[in-house]
């Protein structure tokens, strides 16, 4: 009989193929529908080098591609709030962002960077570590390691310390009144007092409101500007009044009346032309009415035009071309924090297979479900 529990590599491409979605149709009695609205019909691809895509059958302009880092301070030039959206577990998501904040232009748009990779009761490490204080590694390595994702997800992939290891090199030059700081968007769970899954799904069902308050209190009210580093599913706007309202990004959006400029990753074989790591805005090309579900391989974003859902789109590369950025095994050798994982396996039911933590896995994504977006809207 087949073992019912996930693999890591297994759990990767379920999430990393309904991150997008998020619980995108769950409705409730407000909501406040943003972006694009959906487009005509679309004509065929010229993207190149040249920063040109083509665009829809309308006459207007050819929509100019960038790449992410001049895309992202574009953005800032008219909104407070810009917000990346990734799909889980790519190397080359993680080597954008990385070149984005090796920019030295970043700071000057940029106060605050808001993540979904680490434990809010932690922010008093993440400060002192940012700004230049000493702080162990293992007690910098609980930011990550101990989010309400634990322990599908421990964050020990490479990037997610290199993220924070950056910020810091980068505040290094910079006088303390432009550093950035890097709030920390996942709730305050505290795993030395968990003992059921109810407690953990009291901060499970937090996350996007968790997250809202935190752009709220520590951004807004203090006429700060931040970078939104998030799943997409977090941060796609509502595709119309009453759906996707329960998220962050909508959630601010409705709260506060202040539009956020959403970036999502995401592949099409019509994008195969185009420089990788490039932004191509959603409004004037056959992306604003491409279908979500189909670009973004979520069925639940099936029947909603991509346009509706978010600003741009980061594109990274093909999907056979991308891979995954890996632990190093030996690090679930330490007897202490292994047996700290099978715990919180067993509280959430034993659902992940933990055994492939301690192997060498192939770089390659693991190849996700198929979607038919033809068939998920003859099913509506």
């Amino acid at each position: 009989m087949r073992d019912p529990r996930l693999t890591r590599r297994r759990f990767l491409a379920v999430t990393s193929a309904s991150t997008a979605a998020g619980g995108l149709l769950t409705t409730s009695s407000t909501g406040s529908s943003t972006g694009s609205s959906t487009g005509s019909s679309t004509g065929s691809s010229t993207g190149s080098a040249g920063g040109r895509l083509a665009t829809k059958s309308t006459g207007r302009a050819d929509a100019v591609t960038r790449d992410l880092t001049e895309a992202v301070l574009a953005a800032f030039e008219r909104h407070r709030l810009v917000a990346i959206g990734e799909s889980h577990g790519q190397q080359e998501h993680g080597d954008a962002q990385q070149m984005l904040l090796a920019d030295p232009r970043l700071p000057q748009v940029v106060d605050d960077i808001v993540v979904e990779f680490g434990n809010a009761l932690y922010q008093p490490i993440v400060d002192r570590f940012v700004a230049g204080a000493a702080v162990d590694d293992h007690v910098l390595r609980q930011v990550w390691r101990n989010t309400t994702q634990s322990p599908g997800a421990t964050g020990d992939q490479p990037i997610r310390e290199q993220f924070f290891r950056t910020v810091r090199a980068v505040n290094w030059t910079l006088p303390a009144e432009r550093r950035i700081r890097v709030l920390l968007g996942d709730p305050p769970i505290d795993w030395s007092h968990i003992t059921t899954q109810d407690q953990v799904d009291v901060f499970l069902a937090q996350r996007d409101a968790h997250m809202a308050s935190v752009v709220k209190r520590e951004v807004l009210a203090k006429k700060r500007r931040a970078l939104i580093c998030y799943g997409s599913g977090h941060v796609m706007h509502s595709p119309q009044p009453g759906q996707n309202a329960d998220h962050a990004v909508p959630l601010i959006e409705e709260q506060t009346g202040r539009h956020v400029y959403v970036i999502v990753a995401g592949s099409h074989p019509r994008l195969a032309t185009c420089p990788r790591r490039t932004v191509i805005p959603c409004s004037g090309s056959w992306l604003e009415s491409t279908d979500a579900g189909q670009f973004m391989n979520a069925p639940r974003l099936c029947g909603f035009p991509l346009g509706r859902l978010a600003d741009a789109v980061l594109y990274l590369g093909q999907l056979t071309e991308l891979t995954q950025p890996l632990w190093n095994p030996a690090i679930f050798l330490d007897p202490v924090y292994w047996a700290e994982l099978q715990r919180r396996n067993a509280i959430n039911g034993g659902l992940i297979d933990l055994e492939p933590y301690r192997q060498q896995q192939p770089i390659t994504l693991p190849a996700p479900p198929p979607v038919s977006c033809v068939a998920a809207n003859r099913d509506h």
